[in-house]
């Protein structure tokens, strides 16, 4: 069963079912198109570029309790300043950034209202896929649970294969915990290296967050419940903010210390349409 829910930038969800007396009644539009750019040869063309267009959403939706619950859906809105839309079949989730358009206002059916909501589609749908990577070369000593797989690694240095299944370049947003000297991260494609980041940060515990969509980049470190800006501390003649393109890639986390710490990777896929 489809499921869709718009989440805003506080994580107040607002869902199209009868939590809210929302349904959707039908879908007129969440399909995908491309513009192509070709190249004319006499009677024949050759595609030389593609780009994903701005698009729009648009559904038929019911309010049940009628103008009530038109307003309280109006109420949401503009009290949200962002918004992303969740699409939800059986376990695959993905999600859209989108603002609100539009929405018609029709008479009253048997208590219903029936509107046509139109939201702008700001990005392409995205798929998040998560890793753990650890350090903990002391026999014995502490370990940790985990949620996703992992490969360990009896050295200074955790490795991790990570996947892209997503049609564009996708973003690296990274999470580190624990201790660090100077950490760094490589990516490598079978044998080379296509990238890396490296930060001159020494701590004996703290959080770096490293933030790689592009529409949100930064680089922050969290130590004693203090967050400061790093941007300026890493090594720039590295990508640092990292991306890979489609398929498979090995990570290696290389805090730059003996005790235990943590990585955790989280990958932003983009996917045209659904």
């Amino acid at each position: 069963m489809r499921k869709f829910y718009l989440v805003n930038e506080v994580g107040t969800a607002y869902y199209f079912d009868y939590r809210t007396g929302t349904l959707i009644a039908s879908i007129v539009d969440i399909g995908f198109k491309k513009d192509n750019t070709y190249v004319t040869y006499k009677n024949t063309y050759t595609k030389v570029d593609e780009k994903n267009p701005q698009a729009t959403l648009e559904f038929g939706v019911v309010f049940l309790s009628g103008y009530q619950g038109y307003s309280d859906f109006l109420k949401y809105i503009r009290e949200s300043k962002e918004l992303r839309l969740f699409y939800e079949v059986k376990r695959d989730v993905k999600y859209a950034y989108v603002a609100f358009k539009s929405i018609t206002k029709t008479q009253l059916e048997y208590n219903s209202l029936s509107s046509n909501l139109v939201l702008d589609k700001l990005s392409l749908w995205q798929k998040l896929r998560n890793y753990e990577v650890t350090i903990d070369t002391i026999e014995g000593g502490k370990r940790y649970s985990y949620r996703y797989p992992y490969t360990y690694a009896l050295s200074y240095s955790g490795q991790q294969l990570i996947q892209n299944d997503g049609e564009v370049n996708a973003p690296l947003n990274l999470e580190i915990v624990g201790a660090v000297d100077n950490p760094r991260i490589e990516i490598y494609s079978g044998d080379e290296l296509i990238s890396a980041l490296q930060l001159y940060v020494s701590s004996a515990d703290c959080t770096i967050k490293v933030h790689a969509e592009e529409t949100n980049q930064y680089m922050v470190k969290i130590e004693n419940g203090i967050e400061t800006n790093i941007y300026q501390l890493q090594d720039f003649n590295y990508e640092n903010f990292l991306f890979i393109p489609n398929g498979s890639f090995k990570l290696i986390f290389k805090p730059g210390v003996t005790s235990n710490s943590l990585c955790r990777i989280e990958i932003v896929e983009g996917y045209s349409g659904q």
